[in-house]
Formats: C-alpha cells, sequence, structure tokens
C-alpha cells in the first residue's frame, strides 16, 4: 500500500508548521470552552436540576468512556477513506450543536424521563465526539513533527488551560448570581448556548486547517484485523492493563468530588469555580516544563512519579468539613501539578507506541480498553453511593469527625490508586533516563528555588548518577 510523505518542519502546501501550531491552539481554546462548560461541575449542576439520582451520576462521569467503542468506527472511516478533516469537523459540528437540544428537557414534567432525553443526547453528542476525536488525533501526529510534540502540546494545554480558569470562573459567577435571580433552568440554558457557540467557532477554525488527504486503503480492513492487530504489540499490551486498572482506581469517584463539594461541604459555585482554576492556573506555567521533560525521561518515570501524588488525593478529601475547607486549596495545588504531567504523558504514550499505518486504530483500541475500566468502576461508584446513601460512622482518630459514603468510596479509590501503579514496573521505554534522574531533575529545580539558587548538594548528584 502506498504511503503520503511529506516534511512537517517546512509545513504542507505552504501552510507554515508554526502558524498551523498557532492556529491549534486557538483552536483548542474555544473548544476547551465547550468542554468546561459542558462538564465537571456544571454538568453536574444540570443533572441535579433534573433531579437525578447518585446512579445517574455514575453513568454520567462513565459516558464519555462508555462511548469509546465509536472511537473504533471512526478508526475505521478514517482508514477506508483517508478523509480525516472532514470526519473531524463533521463529527465535532454536528456534536456539539445538541448541546442546544438539551434546554428542550425542561418542557418535560416527569423527572425521570427528562434524566433518560439528558443521557441520551449526551451519550449521543460523546459518540460523534468521539469518532471526530480520533480523525483529529492522528491528523495532528502527521501535522506536527515527533520532536515537537511534548513541547507543542504542552503549549496547547497551557493555552487551554488559561482558557479554563476564565471559563470556570465567569460560569461559577454566572450561576451564583442568575440562578437566584433568573431561575436554574434559564441560566443553565444561557450556559449552554455560550457552550454550543463557542464549539462551533472551534469547528470553524478546525476547518481552516490545512488537510492532509492518506490514500484510502484499496480493501477495506476486516473488523478482526482492527482488533487483533494491537494485541500482537507487547509493550502496547501492558500499557493498556496499566491504564484500565488505572481507570478503574479513577471512576469510581469521579462522579462525586463535585457532589461532595456543593452537597456536604455547601460550597458556592464560584469557590468551585476558583478551586478547579488552580489546575489549569499551574498548568500555564507546568506544561511546557512536562513536555520537556517527557521528550527527554521515560514517560513509565513521569507516570509514576506523578501517579504516586495523584494517589494521596483523595485521602486529602476526608479532612474538608463544612465550614473548614481549607484542604481543598491544598487538593487543587497537588491535584495541578501531578495531574498535568500525568496527562500530558498518557496523551503522548499510545502516540510514541503506535505505528503510523494503522495508528488511528491502536489510537482507538487504546482508549476502548482503558476506557472500559472507568465505565465500570463509574456504575459501581453510582450504585455504591445510592446503596449506602443514608450510612455515616464517627472516627474519634480525628476528632470524632463524622465519615459518610463519599468518604469511604475515597479511601477506596486510593487504594486501588496504588496498587494500579505497580503495573507500571513492567512497562519499558525508549528513553535512556529513568526514573531515579528524572526524581533527580526535579529535585534539583526544587532545591535551587527554595534555596536561592544554590547548586544541588554534590553527595546527592553522586548518589543520583
Amino acid at each position: 500500500m502506498q504511503t503520503y510523505r511529506h516534511n512537517t518542519h517546512r509545513g504542507y502546501r505552504g501552510f507554515p508548521t508554526r502558524l498551523l501550531m498557532r492556529l491549534s491552539s486557538v483552536e483548542g481554546g474555544f473548544s476547551q470552552a465547550h468542554i468546561i462548560l459542558t462538564g465537571g461541575i456544571f454538568l453536574t449542576a444540570l443533572a441535579l436540576s433534573f433531579d437525578a439520582q447518585p446512579w445517574h451520576l455514575g453513568f454520567l462521569a462513565a459516558v464519555p468512556h462508555l462511548t469509546q467503542i465509536f472511537q473504533l468506527i471512526g478508526a475505521y472511516l478514517v482508514e477506508a477513506t483517508g478523509r480525516r478533516k472532514l470526519i473531524a469537523v463533521l463529527g465535532a459540528g454536528i456534536s456539539r450543536l445538541l448541546w442546544l437540544c438539551i434546554p428542550l428537557i425542561y418542557l418535560i414534567h416527569d423527572s425521570r424521563s427528562a434524566v433518560a432525553w439528558l443521557l441520551a443526547l449526551i451519550i449521543t453528542a460523546s459518540s460523534l465526539g468521539l469518532m471526530a476525536g480520533n480523525a483529529w488525533t492522528t491528523w495532528m501526529a502527521d501535522l506536527i513533527p515527533e520532536s515537537l510534540r511534548g513541547r507543542y502540546f504542552g503549549f496547547r494545554h497551557g493555552a487551554m488551560a488559561i482558557v479554563t480558569i476564565i471559563v470556570s470562573v465567569s460560569g461559577g459567577i454566572w450561576l451564583d448570581w442568575s440562578g437566584r435571580s433568573l431561575g436554574e433552568p434559564t441560566a443553565l440554558t444561557l450556559l449552554l448556548a455560550v457552550a454550543s457557540l463557542s464549539g462551533i467557532i472551534s469547528v470553524i477554525l478546525l476547518g481552516r486547517q490545512p488537510d492532509i488527504p492518506r490514500p484510502a486503503e484499496r480493501k477495506a480492513p476486516k473488523f478482526r484485523d482492527l482488533v487483533v492487530s494491537p494485541t500482537k504489540n507487547r509493550e502496547f499490551r501492558r500499557a493498556l492493563q496499566f491504564f484500565l486498572f488505572w481507570n478503574v482506581a479513577i471512576g469510581f469517584t469521579a462522579a462525586f468530588f463535585n457532589v461532595h463539594l456543593i452537597r456536604e461541604l455547601g460550597v458556592s459555585f464560584l469557590t468551585i469555580g476558583l478551586f478547579q482554576s488552580i489546575n489549569p492556573l499551574l498548568g500555564i506555567f507546568l506544561f511546557k516544563r512536562w513536555g520537556r521533560i517527557i521528550d527527554r525521561f521515560q514517560i513509565r518515570s513521569v507516570l509514576l512519579v506523578s501517579g504516586l501524588m495523584i494517589t494521596t488525593l483523595p485521602l486529602i478529601w476526608l479532612l474538608p468539613v463544612r465550614g473548614h475547607i481549607g484542604w481543598i486549596w491544598l487538593i487543587a495545588v497537588m491535584s495541578g501539578l501531578s495531574w498535568t504531567g500525568f496527562n500530558l504523558s498518557a496523551y503522548t504514550y499510545p502516540m510514541r507506541h503506535s505505528p503510523r499505518i494503522g495508528r488511528s486504530y491502536y489510537l482507538a483500541y487504546f482508549y476502548i480498553i482503558s476506557g472500559l475500566g472507568f465505565v465500570i468502576s463509574a456504575l459501581a461508584g453510582g450504585i455504591f453511593a445510592q446503596s449506602l446513601a443514608n450510612w455515616s460512622t464517627s472516627w474519634q482518630l480525628l476528632g470524632g469527625r463524622t465519615f459518610m459514603v463519599h468518604h469511604a468510596m475515597f479511601v477506596i479509590s486510593a487504594t486501588l490508586r496504588i496498587l494500579a501503579l505497580t503495573l507500571l514496573f513492567r512497562l519499558r521505554d525508549v528513553k535512556a533516563e529513568g526514573t531515579i534522574a528524572l526524581v533527580s531533575h526535579i529535585g534539583a529545580h526544587v532545591w535551587r528555588a527554595a534555596s536561592w539558587g544554590r547548586p544541588f548538594p554534590r553527595w546527592i548528584r553522586r548518589r543520583s548518577g
């Protein structure tokens, strides 16, 4: 089969690579605004406005992963037609327009029917978005030179982080104010209109980026070949095992941190917006640095170091109580430091360990299998929370503090996370510098920052070497 080659460093058909990266970063900003306003705390508020039950919230958290099968359909269309730009633009456009239909659900007076329609629309939008996402990822993998991917995606994520801060805080202020003056349905409806507008602008900008048509295969690939091919790659299989079990650990509590903030801690939407802004604010300064670290060190090492910090976060969630929520700011800072490196590593790892030809299959398989763990765990978490909704106990070790179902879920999630991290030791990487060198590198920067530029102690440098 013929393959299409071009020099991505010089650009494509006169379209400079640097200009492409800037355009993609602006597009990513509008896309991120849509994602923020249709997810996280805003999606939780939307679901609660329809009287959603805990298992509904768990199901909502699982939807992006439940619909990962459409990655496979997107991969099939990419390899069969070669029209990645068309698939990405069309899928993303329809997906984002569907959010304009959700306010009509307020006309349904039966809460069960309303929640069912809400879930149906979100599932459809998510499915189309994932088909577009697979095409976009393989498209960008060819447009952005491999030597620049870590730094570029670090910069792009940093730009998107700025948007996340602005949108999260503005959205929180809007819900706190308009929820009282206009009513929650009207406030959320206007919020969804802004989200859809941002999504459409991002699709228009996506359409302005250069296309790299790939010749379609003369014979459409068989579904069996599509599924079996990635499983023959041993390193890819090991990575799948880790991300599968990691998502099991993450998904169990994913839907309930925001619920805990709203219902148990009584936190305002503005405070939640500020809390969620710290993560991307740190990302502005850290994404580029993490990108350089990923280009230099083993991705496995970055996953391990950042994953260990992430493992402690659910345990810190045991400490905040209503009226004394100071611990959430420590959680926000630690989350920003750790998840920035982890997410960027998880994003680039499948690109590094998948071939250019058939990469869309590998990426689809990766996200489907790893997402399966999140789906099962999120559904289990929703059922667990609903079954033990009235459970509580007191623990004298922490001043007779009352612990509820959410606290039990946080402990379970932390335990599962540390077990999942043990699977990282089975991974191999192409980079020579590993975990010890990475810890030494990070420690040197922390030391210089804390000691006003003094050099790292020699005995530590010798031991690290």
